[in-house]
């Protein structure tokens, strides 16, 4: 592994790195973003950061995305979701300057914000189909929150359209119990999450009230994997690797 370009900046050194044609972005040692133009869906835990969007009722057209890190996420949403503009929101100034520089995000339907996620969702009027809330201090060892996500309730409920759905990445069971007091104090019926055999990592996602059993909900969203190459499991080539389950 190669070191393309580090750099300290107060208390936080970063550094790029390479990996045959895999690029990395490491904060205070934490793997941050990891993204391969050649094998957009990686079997790593970024890949499942994706799926959520599939489980909307009609594929998303307006995407707000806390926390860019290096945009592996934007380079999946441009990949599958082409249609779509999306809002990137990251407090980090030196992250976006990484994003843009060395693992090269499109320019294209897509607004790049410096600001905290929280006060963007606070003083933003725009509304969203899908919002993805991935943000993560700088730490040495597991990455933390400073903003419980069961706190933010009411500021992802007034960016959201009414059927608009709600992604966030958790580790540990703090933040997972967060999570599904989320899920009992809001407008949401429904969670869903997405975990992978090698990572702590759970990628929630919730969703409005639908009318279809979980059983048909779970068929619908599979089905729609499985409408690309590179999400369907049941292809040799196939390199994602997630297990999906319902919330209780």
């Amino acid at each position: 592994m190669a070191i393309l370009w580090s750099k300290h900046i107060k208390e936080t050194h970063y550094e790029v790195r390479s990996a045959g044609a895999t690029i990395r972005l490491y904060s205070n040692g934490v793997l941050h973003s990891q993204f391969n133009p050649n094998h957009p869906i990686s079997g790593a835990i970024w890949d499942l950061l994706l799926l959520p969007g599939f489980c909307a009722d009609q594929s998303p057209k307006n995407i707000l995305v806390l926390g860019l890190g290096g945009g592996t996420l934007v380079h999946l949403i441009r990949q599958f979701f082409p249609a779509a503009h999306i809002t990137c929101v990251e407090i980090d100034k030196t992250h976006i300057q990484i994003a843009k520089r060395w693992f090269k995000i499109p320019q294209k339907h897509i607004s790049l914000i410096e600001g905290d996620a929280y006060d963007y969702l606070r003083s933003s009027k725009d509304v969203f189909d899908w919002i993805v809330d991935d943000v993560f201090q700088h730490v040495t060892g597991d990455p933390e929150r400073g903003y419980p996500l069961d706190e933010a309730q009411m500021l992802y409920e007034k960016s959201l359209t009414t059927k608009g759905i709600l992604s966030l990445n958790v580790i540990g069971r703090k933040q997972l119990l967060q999570t599904q007091k989320l899920l009992t104090m809001s407008a949401f019926h429904e969670g869903l999450q997405f975990s992978h055999p090698l990572y702590d990592n759970r990628i929630v996602c919730l969703l409005p009230k639908s009318e279809a059993s979980k059983s048909l909900q779970t068929k619908t969203i599979k089905g729609r994997f499985n409408e690309h190459k590179m999400l369907d499991q049941s292809r040799k080539t196939c390199r994602l690797k997630y297990k999906m389950q319902w919330l209780k």
